[in-house]
Protein backbone atom coordinates (compact mmCIF):
# COMPACT_ATOMS: atom_id res chain seq x y z
CA UNK A 1 0.00 0.00 0.00
CA UNK A 2 1.03 3.37 -1.02
CA UNK A 3 1.46 5.98 1.73
CA UNK A 4 -0.83 8.53 1.96
CA UNK A 5 -3.51 6.35 0.65
CA UNK A 6 -6.26 4.91 2.71
CA UNK A 7 -7.12 1.35 3.36
CA UNK A 8 -10.84 2.37 2.44
CA UNK A 9 -9.93 3.39 -1.12
CA UNK A 10 -7.44 0.40 -2.04
CA UNK A 11 -10.04 -1.32 -1.64
CA UNK A 12 -12.51 -0.01 -3.43
CA UNK A 13 -9.82 -0.18 -6.25
CA UNK A 14 -9.70 -3.80 -5.61
CA UNK A 15 -13.35 -4.62 -5.86
CA UNK A 16 -13.61 -2.14 -8.83
CA UNK A 17 -10.60 -4.34 -10.68
CA UNK A 18 -12.00 -7.59 -9.80
CA UNK A 19 -15.66 -6.68 -11.14
CA UNK A 20 -14.29 -4.80 -14.36
CA UNK A 21 -13.92 -6.73 -17.69
CA UNK A 22 -10.81 -6.58 -19.74
CA UNK A 23 -10.93 -3.58 -21.99
CA UNK A 24 -11.36 -3.65 -25.45
CA UNK A 25 -11.50 -1.67 -27.57
CA UNK A 26 -9.92 -2.87 -30.99
CA UNK A 27 -13.01 -5.29 -31.00
CA UNK A 28 -15.86 -3.02 -31.26
CA UNK A 29 -14.15 -0.88 -33.44
CA UNK A 30 -13.21 -3.89 -35.63
CA UNK A 31 -17.03 -4.83 -35.90
CA UNK A 32 -18.12 -1.36 -36.66
CA UNK A 33 -15.33 -0.77 -39.35
CA UNK A 34 -16.49 -3.90 -40.90
CA UNK A 35 -19.86 -3.55 -40.87
CA UNK A 36 -19.61 -0.08 -42.52
CA UNK A 37 -16.80 -0.25 -44.72
CA UNK A 38 -17.31 -0.68 -48.57
CA UNK A 39 -16.11 -4.26 -49.60
CA UNK A 40 -12.66 -3.10 -50.97
CA UNK A 41 -11.97 -2.33 -47.00
CA UNK A 42 -13.10 -5.42 -45.89
CA UNK A 43 -10.94 -7.16 -48.55
CA UNK A 44 -7.80 -5.40 -47.19
CA UNK A 45 -8.64 -6.20 -43.24
CA UNK A 46 -8.99 -9.72 -44.04
CA UNK A 47 -5.67 -9.56 -45.92
CA UNK A 48 -3.79 -8.08 -43.18
CA UNK A 49 -5.64 -10.54 -40.91
CA UNK A 50 -4.47 -13.29 -42.46
CA UNK A 51 -0.71 -12.00 -43.02
CA UNK A 52 -0.84 -11.63 -38.98
CA UNK A 53 -1.92 -14.75 -38.22
CA UNK A 54 1.02 -15.90 -40.66
CA UNK A 55 3.50 -14.05 -39.20
CA UNK A 56 1.47 -14.89 -35.30
CA UNK A 57 2.34 -18.73 -36.14
CA UNK A 58 5.59 -18.28 -37.77
CA UNK A 59 6.61 -16.49 -34.34
CA UNK A 60 5.39 -19.67 -32.56
CA UNK A 61 6.59 -22.23 -34.42
CA UNK A 62 10.34 -20.44 -33.91
CA UNK A 63 9.94 -21.19 -30.22
CA UNK A 64 8.14 -24.78 -30.09
CA UNK A 65 10.27 -28.33 -30.00
CA UNK A 66 11.50 -29.12 -33.76
CA UNK A 67 9.50 -32.13 -33.88
CA UNK A 68 5.72 -30.76 -32.55
CA UNK A 69 2.80 -31.59 -34.34
CA UNK A 70 1.21 -28.65 -35.82
CA UNK A 71 -2.37 -30.32 -35.60
CA UNK A 72 -2.31 -30.60 -31.68
CA UNK A 73 -0.60 -27.14 -31.55
CA UNK A 74 -3.05 -25.57 -33.43
CA UNK A 75 -6.13 -27.13 -31.44
CA UNK A 76 -4.37 -26.64 -28.02
CA UNK A 77 -4.43 -22.77 -29.54
CA UNK A 78 -7.85 -22.85 -29.98
CA UNK A 79 -8.55 -24.44 -26.78
CA UNK A 80 -6.19 -21.95 -25.11
CA UNK A 81 -7.99 -19.24 -26.57
CA UNK A 82 -11.10 -20.28 -25.28
CA UNK A 83 -12.80 -21.38 -28.96
CA UNK A 84 -14.38 -25.03 -28.90
CA UNK A 85 -12.94 -27.35 -31.90
CA UNK A 86 -12.95 -30.99 -32.55
CA UNK A 87 -10.19 -33.07 -33.99
CA UNK A 88 -10.24 -36.16 -36.04
CA UNK A 89 -8.00 -38.19 -37.56
CA UNK A 90 -8.40 -40.05 -40.77
CA UNK A 91 -6.73 -43.00 -41.91
CA UNK A 92 -4.17 -41.48 -44.11
CA UNK A 93 -2.57 -39.59 -41.44
CA UNK A 94 -4.46 -36.61 -41.75
CA UNK A 95 -6.02 -34.55 -38.77
CA UNK A 96 -9.03 -32.22 -38.70
CA UNK A 97 -9.81 -29.58 -36.71
CA UNK A 98 -13.81 -28.53 -36.99
CA UNK A 99 -14.06 -25.21 -35.01
CA UNK A 100 -18.06 -24.57 -33.67
CA UNK A 101 -20.51 -22.98 -35.87
CA UNK A 102 -22.30 -20.76 -33.63
CA UNK A 103 -19.60 -18.30 -33.73
CA UNK A 104 -19.72 -16.24 -30.63
CA UNK A 105 -16.87 -18.36 -29.20
CA UNK A 106 -14.87 -17.45 -32.30
CA UNK A 107 -16.21 -13.62 -32.25
CA UNK A 108 -15.54 -13.11 -28.34
CA UNK A 109 -11.45 -14.05 -29.18
CA UNK A 110 -11.25 -12.67 -32.73
CA UNK A 111 -14.13 -9.77 -32.98
CA UNK A 112 -15.42 -10.54 -36.15
CA UNK A 113 -15.59 -14.12 -38.68
CA UNK A 114 -14.09 -12.05 -41.42
CA UNK A 115 -11.10 -11.80 -39.48
CA UNK A 116 -11.11 -15.10 -37.66
CA UNK A 117 -10.61 -17.25 -40.70
CA UNK A 118 -8.01 -15.58 -42.79
CA UNK A 119 -6.18 -15.65 -39.02
CA UNK A 120 -6.61 -19.02 -38.72
CA UNK A 121 -5.69 -19.92 -42.13
CA UNK A 122 -2.43 -18.12 -41.95
CA UNK A 123 -1.26 -19.26 -38.42
CA UNK A 124 -2.34 -22.82 -39.21
CA UNK A 125 -0.06 -22.01 -42.56
CA UNK A 126 2.35 -21.34 -41.29
CA UNK A 127 2.61 -24.23 -38.88
CA UNK A 128 1.83 -26.48 -41.73
CA UNK A 129 2.63 -25.20 -45.27
CA UNK A 130 -0.09 -27.04 -46.87
CA UNK A 131 -2.82 -27.00 -44.55
CA UNK A 132 -5.83 -25.53 -45.38
CA UNK A 133 -9.14 -23.85 -43.96
CA UNK A 134 -12.46 -24.51 -45.43
CA UNK A 135 -15.34 -22.34 -44.37
CA UNK A 136 -18.70 -24.04 -44.43
CA UNK A 137 -22.55 -22.82 -45.19
CA UNK A 138 -23.29 -23.24 -41.10
CA UNK A 139 -20.95 -21.04 -40.29
CA UNK A 140 -18.31 -23.75 -39.04
CA UNK A 141 -14.23 -23.73 -40.24
CA UNK A 142 -12.43 -26.88 -40.88
CA UNK A 143 -9.05 -26.51 -40.83
CA UNK A 144 -7.31 -29.95 -42.57
CA UNK A 145 -3.84 -30.33 -41.91
CA UNK A 146 -2.39 -33.25 -44.68
CA UNK A 147 -0.06 -36.15 -43.01
CA UNK A 148 3.50 -35.02 -42.79
CA UNK A 149 6.22 -36.76 -44.92
CA UNK A 150 8.97 -37.33 -42.03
Amino acid sequence: MRTGTSFARDWQLIKVARSMRRHDVAGPLVRRLLAEAPPALVERVTAIAGRLGEEDGTALLARTEERFDPSTLMEGLLLMWGVPCASSEAADGSTTITIGGDGSAVCETFADARVAAPYLAGYARALQRDAVLERGTDGRMTIRFPPRGE
